[in-house]
């Protein structure tokens, strides 16, 4: 019998105000990816779709019936997974890797890649980061009642070669192991995160599409790779 030691977690419930039952229409995308990693071993979605719940059960996946209180758009996905945890019994030493389906660019190297990186490294977690696409230095917040300017980040650097490096966290590629999870905040991170700095031209290939606008540019550079 072979070991669990990989679990894919697909997070697709039916709600999407930007494009609707875009979850739905991604879903073969991604799963036909999942399917293609030897080293996955069990797949879970959960979700509240009865669509995405027939495509799931076709391709002898897990379904995890997401409860209308995990369902909303405010519910963080660290309150889903651990709910999904606890129901399934997943063990402490599993590894979740979590598909967000809106992520359509996926690149098999890559994954194998992290896969190598923490089972080396021992890490409770590993995230793919991004260079800032817009300096944290550069931003300010605006107080209407004030009527104040405020750096949210205090500084006077005022060449840009001068700015530090900055880097911002994107679940292209994610995983963590179960017993981690009370350590992690809501977008699943901490300061022991490993993080799998991504090139530009990996970055500039991902898209996570909200929209259908979102979806047009995800075809264009789909078109030209």
């Amino acid at each position: 019998m072979k070991t669990l030691k990989n679990i894919a977690f697909i997070p697709a419930r039916k709600g999407s105000k930007g494009f609707k039952y875009k979850n739905r229409l991604f879903f073969d995308f991604t799963a036909d990816f999942i399917d293609s990693v030897d080293w996955i071993d069990r797949v879970i979605v959960s979700t509240d779709d009865y669509v995405i719940e027939g495509y799931a059960k076709k391709r002898n996946y897990t379904v995890h019936q997401r409860s209308a209180e995990l369902s909303g758009s405010t519910v963080s996905i660290k309150a889903v997974l651990e709910n999904v945890v606890d129901e399934e019994n997943i063990k402490p030493d599993i590894l979740v890797w979590i598909f967000y389906l809106p992520v359509l660019y996926k690149n098999k190297s890559d994954f194998d890649e992290a896969r190598q990186i923490i089972e080396q490294e021992g890490s409770g977690s590993l995230c793919t980061f991004i260079l800032a696409r817009t300096h944290p230095f550069n931003c300010w917040n605006y107080d209407d009642k004030c009527r104040k300017l405020e750096q949210y980040i205090p500084n006077d650097i005022f060449r840009r070669q001068d700015l530090p490096q900055a880097w911002m966290h994107y679940h292209y590629v994610y995983c963590c192991r179960v017993k981690e999870l009370p350590k992690l905040n809501s977008e699943l991170l901490n300061s022991h995160t490993y993080p799998l700095f991504l090139s530009r031209e990996t970055a500039d290939k991902l898209v996570e599409v909200d929209t259908p606008e979102d979806y047009e540019k995800w075809k264009l550079i789909a078109d030209n790779k």
